[in-house]
């Protein structure tokens, strides 16, 4: 039996189970949905283990209870059983017909026994829980005509598609392109309007005004697509994204892939968009280096260096005698310096009424002086003595920067032992909100997020969206769907979580709005209203479909957006918003700028934000491909010690999906490490409010 209530959109699936049930306290319940998503219009299939029921007479039924997160509208489906009860209780399968107008978002599963008699509950449990997308048509497949090509080598592809739907699907257009991200970089150089055209992305038209059948697929046979080039090192000006230009005068063999895209006639509803497999691009004369992938340390093994890696810290900061605890290096003015350490007596003779000294600059002419940290301090052979103290106050006036300080075991004028730390002092906010277009970039501000942290200064960090796209179908081996590209977000949320963890954030700092991977461009400009939101082309919804986010179903619309945006400023009254830079060729790197400082400017018009309030921007990695934004800038250092510098390096290999081996092999040494994290003070960011309207 069926039953639907059109409370909304929402559903409740009633699941019956036949076995009388012991009592409440012995019933277990297991299960959930059989995939994480489904299509609208499809069915979605869902079991259950109930454990603790004894057969004979029917005497309670289960519910799953299926609700569109946010809302609380029902319907009910019986559940068949299946087979006899066994180790794991006993099973019940139901199918759930989604309506093909059902809203895509997340739905969650609570299962729940009721005494059928008196519809009094006996057990329930939550579930995990399932998206809904709406996926009309789909690539199948890519395949290039070869692996290896020479440069100016024309490039054939193949190229299957799909229709998901019971209807025809017509004037489809199927386009090939040498970069990755056809939202991001569909415009020119210099362009005032997103939608003029790259010429660097190299677009070829393989089919127009396609017609695929219902339920059909139709393949474009082997054709020319494009023509073989070196991409490496031109990304970062088409795409503002990929790795650093190579400066060879023969540039070596590469390992690239290429983008497949599905249309409307119109161009302006993209269907659908997989990568090619990967290929090797290469000179036509003779080179010995063979390239690895994006899946393995480093692009080439010439790139190792074997002595690099044997140590990071230089031999001065090296002692059998003392080992130091690094953990606290960055320092505000005014703040009192902590040396913590073990002394270990590493020699055969004992030592008795030795001294621990520091040796701290002065903040003014680079002078430096000492600071008995410990006195009296007596060890026999091997014996060990851990020192933590306050060392010395930092003074008010203290410059920014970072500096080193030595360590010294001495006695009788005999040195036992010496080590140094380099610490670093700033200037710091008293409170920071950090907002984030992607999983990864964090890494811009870790700097600043460490030395919050090192200060005890609140501090919460929010990421725009789940990164859905970034590579999702490298980390899968397969062309994403919608339930890949949901999957891969939670991928790389966990992978950001771990990788703050890592520089001393903990995880109710991190707050994730569940955005789609390049859709902000067109949130900004087309769907004002959470009336009528963006739809992800590669998660199928639109509205957030993540469970561990701010706000699940999210609409994906700039209104909802600034007002989330607005929510999280007014909670935590930060004095410093860091953001990325306004005028970043990576769309959600600019329009994530764009949501915060028009939410400050509205609740600024409001009084609700202290206009005293501080905005930086990060560096541009790869400014262009709309109107520079009109704002004047100072630029601001955060001073990094060496080991808060190798924190921020060692964060980078932790993002694994987005080339983290890779960045593995590209460690540094301290020495090499640098210093410094350059950002810029919007100074007038009240003063331009609409500009980018």
């Amino acid at each position: 039996m069926k039953r639907w209530d059109n409370l909304g959109t929402m559903v409740l699936i009633a699941i019956l189970v036949a076995p009388w049930l012991r009592s409440a306290e012995s019933i277990a319940i297991s299960g959930g949905p059989s995939d994480v998503g489904y299509n609208a219009g499809s069915v979605a299939r869902f079991y259950a283990w109930v454990k603790g029921a004894e057969t004979g007479t029917p005497a309670a039924v289960v519910f799953a209870d299926i609700q569109y997160v946010g809302t609380t509208a029902v319907a009910s489906v019986e559940m068949d059983r299946k087979g006899e009860p066994g180790p794991a209780g006993t099973r019940y399968e139901a199918a759930w017909p989604i309506p093909a107008d059902a809203p895509t978002g997340l739905y969650s599963v609570t299962v729940h026994v009721e005494e059928k008699s008196s519809g009094k509950t006996l057990a329930s449990k939550k579930l995990r829980p399932f998206g809904v997308y709406r996926k009309l048509a789909r690539i199948v497949s890519v395949k290039l005509d070869k692996t290896f090509y020479d440069v100016g080598e024309p490039i054939e592809c193949e190229v299957a598609v799909e229709n998901l739907t019971d209807h025809d699907l017509s004037g489809l257009r199927v386009e090939f392109s040498n970069a990755n991200y056809p939202w991001i970089s569909t415009f020119a150089p210099g362009a005032t309007s997103p939608e003029e055209a790259n010429p660097e992305l190299a677009l070829r038209v393989l089919r127009d005004n396609m017609t695929v059948p219902a339920h059909g697929v139709v393949t474009i046979p082997m054709m020319a697509a494009g023509t073989a080039a070196f991409l490496q090192g031109q990304q970062v000006a088409v795409l503002g994204a990929g790795g650093p230009a190579r400066h060879f005068k023969t540039p070596p063999p590469e390992v690239d892939h290429y983008t497949v895209t599905l249309w409307d006639s119109g161009r302006s509803l993209l269907y659908d968009m997989q990568f090619s497999p990967f290929a090797v691009v290469r000179g036509s004369g003779p080179d010995p280096r063979k390239p690895y992938s994006y899946n393995f340390t480093h692009a080439y093994n010439s790139d190792i260096d074997y002595t690099k890696y044997r140590e990071f810290y230089p031999p001065g900061q090296i002692s059998a005698a003392t080992t130091l605890n690094p953990s606290r290096a960055l320092y505000r003015p005014g703040d009192m310096l902590r040396v913590d350490l073990t002394l270990r007596n590493p020699e055969d003779a004992p030592w008795s009424n030795a001294e621990l000294h520091a040796v701290v600059p002065e903040p003014v002419g680079k002078q430096t002086h000492v600071v008995v940290v410990a006195r009296d301090i007596t060890l026999g052979p091997g014996e060990t003595r851990a020192v933590a103290s306050e060392a010395w106050k930092i003074p008010d006036t203290f410059p920014s920067g970072t500096y080193p300080v030595e360590l010294l075991l001495v006695a009788g004028g005999r040195v036992l032992g010496r080590t140094a730390i380099e610490i670093a002092v700033n200037d710091l906010p008293s409170s920071v909100l950090v907002f984030c277009p992607h999983e990864d970039d964090e890494h811009a501000y870790a700097g600043l997020i460490r030395a919050a942290v090192e200060a005890g200064i609140p501090i919460h960090v929010v990421v725009f969206t789940g990164g859905d796209v970034g590579a999702c179908e490298r980390y899968y081996s397969k062309p994403c769907g919608p339930n890949e590209a949901r999957e891969f977000g939670m991928v790389r949320m966990e992978e950001t979580a771990e990788a703050l963890e890592h520089i001393g954030l903990a995880r109710d700092k991190l707050i994730f709005l569940g955005l789609p991977d390049g859709g902000s461009q067109d949130i900004w400009f087309k769907h004002l209203n959470s009336s009528a939101p963006f739809f992800s082309v590669y998660l199928a919804v639109d509205h957030a479909p993540y469970e561990d986010i701010l706000k699940p179903n999210l609409p994906y619309a700039r209104d909802a957006v600034i007002d989330i945006v607005k929510e999280l400023i007014t909670e935590y009254k930060p004095a410093l918003v860091a953001l990325p830079h306004p005028d970043e060729r990576h769309v959600d790197h600019r329009t994530a700028n764009w949501f915060v400082v028009k939410a400050a400017d509205e609740l600024l018009k409001a009084h609700s934000l202290d206009p005293a309030t501080v905005i930086w921007a990060d560096e541009a990695y790869g400014a262009g491909g709309y109107k520079p934004a009109p704002y004047h800038y100072e630029k601001v250092t955060i001073h990094l010690s060496g080991e808060a510098a190798a924190l921020k390096e060692e964060m980078g290999w932790i993002y694994q999906s987005q080339d983290g081996n890779i960045n593995e092999g590209m460690r540094k040494t301290s020495s090499e490490l640098p210093r410094e994290e350059i950002h810029l003070r919007i100074t007038d960011w009240q003063e331009h409010e609409g500009w980018n309207e």
